[in-house]
Formats: structure tokens, C-alpha cells, sequence
């Protein structure tokens, strides 16, 4: 009897488990015909969706969907949406950037829920993506998909003549009185805080207390011309800077400049925030169907893998795929996760604390 038993409950859940099949295949079918018919997909975004070789990786797959490309700065990119919809013009599909950009249009209530648009299983299983999970970066966890797990800069950066990346271990060494004086910061009171400083402020182990002790009591200088801040590190008239850009062009001028890497940081590795590429499907899409077909198959482990090696090898920008089944080789170090370390995931971080506590210290 229990034989029995035991055979009708294994042929119920094999036919459970072929109608589940036959549904995803069929709809995958429908969906892609229909992308067909479409016969384009028009996305915005960064590097991560515009280079050339995703786009022919994508259409050797499927090359009866043309796909137009939107680039440029994050804020060009997303005010040229807004201004499109304004004009009743709805041009857009897809959006592909770091996150500050979909979450403008997240704001805007530009955005449809991603997950509905996932129809292959690669893609809907999260025990193939870090941490058992889909990520997302809105506050609703359902329109801003973070495909990307890079370990997350520190933000810090020294001129070696004067100081070795090695001396600094914690966000908490700097506020040591050898460092009074001696600091430099891009000044975070400009259009969008920097990401850095703001997972400073939700990370548990530093937080407001330290941003408080650092920008009150060190006599940090605080600098607003990007070039001039990155020159000044890189001459010596300050030996550390929260918030240096462009070091790998001061670094090919020979300037002695060098990041303090995350992996010696006592306060753990993190990733996400503005060290994490997201995808998003803008709402009443023009091209709906191709654009949950370029979704699937960017998300896939083909999608991913050629997503990864083109930005580490050709783009030379360290990326880190959150899929977890696909490797890892070419990832740059800086980027690349251990194995076996576990990383605090930062998605949406809510800026308006950090803003009302730089508002009452830096009057």
C-alpha cells in the first residue's frame, strides 16, 4: 500500500513538474515570437548595455531584434527619458547603468516591477545568484535589478610618497589625531551625495558617529574641482583623499597615487551601492516583448558571462556577476568576491538621514 502511495504522489508531481515546463517553454515561445514581430528594442544606459560586442553576442541569438542604443551620462540619460515622456514621446525599453539613474526614473514612476518580465529558469532560480536571492535597489525591492556584485571600493585613496595603502585598516584609523589636518574629501554637498559616503552612513560599523567625529573635529579640506582634489593628492599637499577621481589618469602621469584596497579593511567588504550595474524595464515600453527577450537572455548565464568578460577585458572596468554559476577568471581582483567570504549587500540606502546630518555640520 504505502508502494502504491508512494508511486501516485511521485507520478502527480512529474506531471506537476512537466505542466510547469511546458508553461515557461510555451510562454518563452509566445514572448519571443512577438519580440520578433517587434523587431527592435531601443535601450539606454552605460557601457554595461551599449558595447558592441554584448549587442552582437545577444543578436547571434537573436537576429531578427534590432537594438538601438541610448548612452552617456547617467543624469543626461535620465533627464532625456523624463523630458521624451514629458513630450507624450515613450521611446524607451530597457535601462542599463549604475543605479543613480533608475532610481530618478523610480521616483519618477517611470519604471514597471522586473521580475514579472523573468521567464527562463536560469533566470528566475535565485540559488543561482549570490546570497540565495534576486537584489534589487528601490525601496520596494522589485524595479531596480542589480545584476552586478562587485566588492565595493572604500573610497579612500593616498599618496604614497607620504603614506602606504597598508597603514590604513579602518574607516576608524582616520580619525586618529596624527591625521588632523590632513584630509581631503570631494565635497558631499554637491548634486548627488557620493555613494561611498552614504554606505558609510548605513554601515553598522561606522555609521553617524564617525561622519560626525571625521567632518567636525579632523579640519578635513573639503574640495569641489574633481582634477583639483586628485592633483593635490598626487602632489603631496595632502596625503589621503575620501572621494579622488580619475586615479587611473593620474596614475598614468606618473602622479603617486594608489586606492587602500577593501580586502584590509577591519570593517568587511561590502557590494553594491555605486559599485553594482543594474537593468530596469521602463513602464509602457514601446517594444515590450523584445525587451523581456534581451532581459532573459542578459540575465542568463550566457547573458552574464559575455556581460563579464567584455567589461573586465575590453572595458577594463572590474565587474563581478551576482550568478554564482558561471566563472570567475576574468573578473579584475579588485572586484572579484572570495570564495567563501561572506559580504554585506547594499541595495537601496535612503540618502535624506546623510543629507539633514551634512546639512546641521557643514553649515
Amino acid at each position: 500500500m504505502k508502494r502504491l502511495l508512494f508511486l501516485l504522489l511521485w507520478m502527480v508531481a512529474a506531471q506537476a513538474g512537466a505542466a510547469d515546463t511546458d508553461a515557461w517553454k510555451a510562454e518563452w515561445a509566445r514572448t519571443v515570437e512577438a519580440a520578433k514581430k517587434e523587431g527592435q528594442l531601443v535601450a539606454y544606459g552605460g557601457s554595461e548595455i551599449t558595447r558592441p560586442e554584448i549587442l552582437a553576442a545577444f543578436n547571434k541569438e537573436y537576429p531578427e531584434i534590432k537594438v538601438t542604443t541610448v548612452g552617456g551620462h547617467a543624469a543626461d540619460i535620465t533627464s532625456r527619458i523624463l523630458a521624451e515622456r514629458r513630450g507624450e514621446k515613450y521611446i524607451a525599453d530597457i535601462i542599463a547603468s549604475g543605479p543613480n539613474a533608475p532610481r530618478s526614473l523610480y521616483l519618477a514612476k517611470a519604471l514597471d516591477p522586473i521580475a514579472p518580465a523573468f521567464i527562463l529558469p536560469e533566470v528566475t532560480d535565485q540559488t543561482k545568484w549570490y546570497g540565495g536571492k534576486h537584489w534589487y535597489t528601490d525601496p520596494e525591492n522589485k524595479f531596480i535589478f542589480m545584476f552586478e556584485g562587485s566588492v565595493s571600493t572604500t573610497g579612500l585613496s593616498v599618496n604614497t610618497n607620504l603614506t602606504k595603502p597598508t597603514e590604513i585598516t579602518s574607516y576608524w584609523d582616520l580619525v586618529q589625531p596624527k591625521w588632523k589636518g590632513k584630509i581631503l574629501m570631494m565635497d558631499p554637498r554637491g548634486a548627488a551625495l557620493p555613494t561611498p559616503l552614504l554606505m558609510l552612513y548605513h554601515d553598522p560599523n561606522v555609521g553617524p558617529d564617525y561622519l560626525r567625529t571625521l567632518l567636525t573635529k579632523m579640519d578635513v579640506t573639503l574640495f569641489r574641482d574633481r582634477r583639483q582634489g586628485t592633483n593635490w593628492l598626487g602632489v603631496g599637499k595632502y596625503p589621503v583623499c575620501f572621494y579622488c577621481r580619475d586615479l587611473d589618469v593620474a596614475q598614468k602621469q606618473g602622479l603617486p597615487i594608489s586606492e587602500v584596497p577593501p580586502a584590509q579593511f577591519k570593517e568587511g567588504g561590502t557590494i553594491g551601492g555605486g559599485s553594482c550595474s543594474v537593468i530596469s524595464l521602463i513602464n509602457r515600453a514601446p517594444h515590450p516583448n523584445a525587451a523581456r527577450v534581451f532581459i532573459n537572455w542578459y540575465l542568463s548565464r550566457q547573458g552574464q558571462s559575455v556581460w563579464q568578460r567584455v567589461m573586465n577585458t575590453l572595458e577594463v572596468e572590474p565587474s563581478d556577476s551576482m550568478r554564482i554559476d558561471i566563472p570567475k577568471d576574468d573578473v579584475m581582483p579588485d572586484a572579484r568576491r572570495a570564495e567563501g567570504k561572506k559580504y554585506r549587500v547594499v541595495g537601496f540606502l535612503d540618502q535624506k538621514p546623510l543629507q539633514a546630518l551634512l546639512s546641521e555640520i557643514l553649515k
